[in-house]
């Protein structure tokens, strides 16, 4: 009789106590523990930790009869591949390499030139056409999204699964892994968001602008955690990643399994990098608005990067002040002017000229409002805001006997 352990943890078995899909495995560093449907728990060890055909599983049922398998065979599943290899580019290769790759592997396995069976680089087996098609499309979907790479650099196909949820818990299981010397049952969650704050110009929201932004970030360098790392160049700055947490199963008493977290060093090794974010500032954004960069923030193995959440601090400004999607401004006149009219322009933030003119007297603090003068609206670039300009009278600081007598004389002549 042939069973199947499922990377899901489900146990696949031709009889009739798993036919409702009811049996679950799962592993820890000693044993394998088996949930037979009906049959009960299972209890086996593993006589080797290699994958490797003829590897012994011996133990014992709940029931305390003795129980053994033997290993068959490793079932290769498409996503267990190494996507790098499979597009025959390198782990820094940039993104016009993978696409030029993949073009040339898609023209290679098209149906029109492709059939039968073939034996890619990768793979030490021949398979059909169709198998090897379908792996370049799926390597080219991952690594050809810098997203998905991001995640897939850091923690494989299971954390780009966990990735689509924003990294929410999930339970993951490799059941050759945890079977053969592995033994773990791992829990990918969203590691922490990072603030990081940016000071832009009152110009910058008004007429929208694109502003980049360096930060030092923890990274995952995939290819350098064990003996695969060793004499490769890149991997010389690299030191030891964060412990990492891990979830193990562990029998407790006869037919009771329990889950328990633990940390153990991680094998998988982290440098420091500088990351430049380039930031679009939309017309109208306000003070103080935030721009998220997702999965940009620092890297752990099997982990989903948390954001980057970059926050807008706007600067003062020589001449405006923004309220909302008003602007005001404060302009200085002569008591002539205010006396007697003025016209005068100003110089706006994207450096039209706006025109201020008045006729007959403007009284000390008072108050013009032009319409349509202030910020853009957000998200509404057609609509503006308004401008207020308060008017100061700049008083003389002294006045000459002649301008004395002539003041008096025309207040004289009106009364």
């Amino acid at each position: 009789m042939q069973v199947r352990f499922e990377p899901d943890g489900t146990f696949d078995s031709p009889t009739e106590s798993c036919s409702q899909r009811n049996c679950k495995w799962s592993a820890d560093a000693e044993q394998v523990y088996i949930q037979w449907g009906s049959d009960g728990i299972h209890w086996v060890k593993p006589s080797s930790d290699k994958p490797k055909e003829g590897t012994k599983l011996s133990g014992k049922r709940e029931d305390g009869q003795k129980c053994s398998a033997t290993f068959v065979r490793k079932v290769v599943n498409d996503e267990d591949l190494d996507f790098y290899e499979v597009l025959g580019v390198d782990e820094d290769a940039v993104t016009k390499d993978i696409k030029k790759a993949y073009r040339d592997l898609a023209k290679l396995y098209h149906t029109d030139k492709c059939s039968g069976m073939v034996t890619p680089a990768y793979s030490a087996e021949p398979v059909t056409c169709a198998t090897a098609i379908n792996r370049v499309n799926l390597a080219y979907e991952v690594l050809g999204d810098d997203g998905k790479r991001i995640l897939y650099d850091a923690g494989g196909m299971d954390l780009v699964k966990k990735g689509v949820d924003d990294g929410q818990q999930q339970q993951h299981m490799d059941p050759f892994a945890a079977m053969f010397g592995g033994g773990q049952q791992r829990r990918s969650n969203k590691g922490p968001d990072a603030q990081v704050q940016r000071d832009v110009t009152l110009e910058d929201i008004y007429n929208g602008n694109t502003l980049e932004m360096s930060i030092q970030r923890r990274i995952v360098c995939r290819g350098c955690g064990g003996d695969k790392g060793k004499g490769k160049a890149k991997c010389a700055s690299c030191g030891r990643c964060p412990d990492e947490t891990r979830m193990v199963q562990r029998q407790m008493g006869p037919g009771m399994i329990v889950q328990q977290e633990e940390r153990v060093p991680s094998k998988e090794k982290c440098k420091n990098e500088e990351t430049t974010l380039s930031a679009t500032i939309e017309k109208g954004m306000g003070d103080g608005a935030e721009i998220k960069f997702p999965r940009k923030s620092e890297q752990a193995p099997g982990q989903v990067p948390g954001d980057v959440l970059m926050k807008l601090r706007q600067q003062k400004h020589a001449v405006f002040t923004r309220n909302g999607n008003d602007l005001h401004m404060t302009m200085t006149i002569s008591l002539k002017e205010a006396l007697l009219g003025f016209e005068k322009t100003v110089k706006h933030l994207d450096d039209h000229e706006v025109e201020i003119s008045r006729d007959g007297i403007t009284n000390p603090m008072f108050v013009m409002k032009i319409k349509g003068e202030g910020m853009p609206v957000h998200n509404y670039p057609s609509d503006f805001g308004d401008l207020h300009v308060t008017f100061v009278v700049e008083m003389p600081k002294k006045l000459s006997e002649s301008q004395k007598k002539a003041i008096a004389a025309l207040f004289d002549s009106e009364s």
